[in-house]
């Protein structure tokens, strides 16, 4: 466990060591950023100056340049082109890439310069392009000032033109710094800025934790000497006291010492009085114990002999009980039988207008059966009539048929006689022509109505054999209707017989409910006394078996404070106080 001395130390230092980490941070950033804008200005203030001196070269270097040719010449009218020694000596001397650029068409093209490309040549020949910042604005004959990318790579760039006679721009002074070097030298800057930060840091924090280290002691040492104070009081030793240079603190310290000092004196003081209480609550419980057991004890007869009167009280109540839940029972099932008895009832009143109506029934249908056997006779006789009637009709068909015979035969006749006249009996033969057929259709006919008035007579005498079987039915079936009447009529004595006895069982139902309920009060009667006898009996052994409780927890309770009395005074025991 660290002590209050080590977290103070730790704390503080953790806060200051934050607080300096995050000023030297923002500080270190701050100073980046102004150390960027001032190398920039810086840069820009160079590049002015070496603009002009750029100037200055081209005039100790070539005079006054003239464009002539669609190049730029010297003041002695030699070109400028592949002459490098300027560039050169401006490299040497101020640091910066220089180029100057002559007018070509559109664009302006690079005659001089001392930038490299990949291949280790010189840029000649190379374009400014349109796409470049600084074109417009040289273009208009000012100088620009400012960012560019020169064959692919970042420069801080001057631009001052050439002009001719009348102002027209010829061609491009340039000189120019590369952004890469000049990051390189800002980050060189920053890096030995940030060192002296980090230096600054370390001291600060060397210095922060010393100083943290010198507080927490002063602050830590009397809380330390109080603990060890607090410590021996949990020990129960309260035989020294805190010492003064604690507790003459006028700070919170003081105030504990203070505190610590009251709470030994209360202590020594709680001693004092918890052991001589102690020792009179142990006498007291003694005599207090004695006087409880001898009361448990007569309190124990007691509590047997009204157990015993307790125990048949019991008996009895539960005794009556059953009784009344045998009779109750008892009353259910005349209850049921009741019931059934009302259901038995309905049922008969049931059978009884079933019976009814197949009295009514059966007469119907033997009122339909005579009506059936009068409709045979009826139709058995209408059918013998029928019968004689075809056979009337087949005798008069055998006269017609004699009848159109002896007609072919005087037809026959007639036609010779006619044939045997000649000429004067033609017209006679022809009627005894016409005779003639006509005898032989009624012939044809005659021999129909024979057929048909055979069948006809073939089928009445059928329906004249199946009418006497039909009449035989009829009989059979009123016979079997008598013999089901006389059957229903048995019946309907048995259901009548039934009922009556029905109403019988009814009223000795209501009777025997009547004495099931005097019953069932009469018991009700003597379970409650019953009961009220047990529930006394259970009512005075609760007393007392609650006294005799009452007692064992007293006598339990006075051995248990004695027993703590002797505890308390052991624990006291453990108190230094001398």
């Amino acid at each position: 466990m660290r002590s209050i001395k080590t977290k103070l130390v730790i704390y503080f230092s953790c806060l200051i060591i934050f607080i300096t980490t995050v000023i030297s941070f923002w500080g270190y950033n701050k100073a980046a950023e102004g150390m960027r804008n001032l190398e920039e200005r810086l840069l820009s203030e160079k590049l002015t100056g070496d603009i002009a001196a750029a100037n200055q070269y081209v005039e100790n270097y070539y005079g006054v340049i003239k464009y002539a040719g669609g190049t730029l010449v010297d003041e002695n009218g030699r070109t400028i082109e592949g002459r490098f020694d300027m560039v050169d000596a401006i490299m040497k001397d101020l640091g910066d890439v220089a180029t100057i650029f002559v007018k070509s068409d559109d664009d302006f093209t690079r005659i001089t310069t001392n930038i490299i490309t990949d291949n280790g040549s010189r840029a000649v020949g190379t374009f400014l392009g349109k796409d470049s910042p600084a074109y417009e604005v040289v273009s208009k004959g000012n100088t620009y000032i400012g960012e560019a990318n020169i064959l692919g790579k970042p420069y801080l760039t001057a631009y001052d033109p050439i002009t001719d006679n009348n102002g027209n721009t010829v061609g491009i002074i340039f000189v120019g710094v590369s952004k890469e070097e000049a990051a390189a030298l800002i980050s060189n800057n920053l890096i030995t800025l940030r060192n002296s930060f980090v230096l600054i840091l370390l001291f600060g924090m060397v210095v922060s934790i010393a100083i943290t280290y010198f507080i927490g002691k002063q602050i830590a040492d009397p809380i330390i000497k109080a603990v060890s104070y607090a410590e021996k009081i949990a020990d129960l030793d309260i035989t020294e006291d805190i010492t003064e240079n604690i507790t003459k603190r006028e700070d919170e310290i003081g105030s504990l010492g203070k505190s610590i000092e009251a709470i030994t004196y209360n202590l020594r003081m709680f001693v004092e009085n918890v052991s001589e209480a102690s020792q009179k609550v142990a006498a007291s419980s003694e005599k207090l114990t004695a006087t409880t057991q001898e009361s448990s004890i007569a309190a124990e007869e007691v509590a047997k002999t009204i157990e015993e009167i307790a125990k048949g009280a019991s008996d009895q109540a539960v005794d009556t009980e059953q009784g009344v839940s045998k009779v109750s029972d008892l009353g259910q099932l005349i209850e049921k039988d009741q019931q059934y008895k009302k259901e038995l009832m309905l049922s008969a009143n049931e059978v009884i207008k079933l019976k009814d109506e197949g009295f009514e029934t059966l007469e119907d249908l033997v009122e339909k059966t005579d009506s059936n056997s009068n409709a045979s006779k009826e139709i058995y006789e209408a059918i013998v009539n029928t019968n004689k009637s075809a056979e009337k009709i087949e005798n008069a068909s055998l006269m017609i048929k004699n009848i159109a015979s002896q007609t072919n035969l005087l037809a026959l006749n007639a036609a010779i006689e006619a044939a045997r006249a000649g000429e004067s009996g033609r017209g006679f033969a022809v009627v005894a022509e016409e005779i003639r057929k006509l005898a032989e259709q009624s012939n044809l006919f005659t021999e129909e109505i024979s057929l048909v008035i055979k069948d006809l007579t073939s089928k009445t005498e059928n329906a004249v054999d199946r009418m006497k079987e039909v009449s035989n039915l009829v009989v059979a079936q009123t016979a079997s209707v008598e013999t089901t009447r006389v059957k229903f009529e048995g019946i309907s004595e048995s259901i009548i017989k039934t009922k009556i006895l029905i109403e019988e069982l009814e009223k000795s139902a209501l009777i025997m409910e009547d004495r099931k309920a005097e019953i069932i009060d009469i018991i009700q009667n003597l379970s409650a006394i019953a009961e009220e006898n047990a529930a006394g009996t259970e009512e005075a052994s609760a007393s007392v078996e609650e006294q005799t409780a009452s007692m064992a927890e007293i006598s339990n309770s006075s051995e248990a404070l004695a027993k703590l009395a002797e505890e308390l005074q052991t624990s006291i025991a453990r108190f230094k106080t001398v």
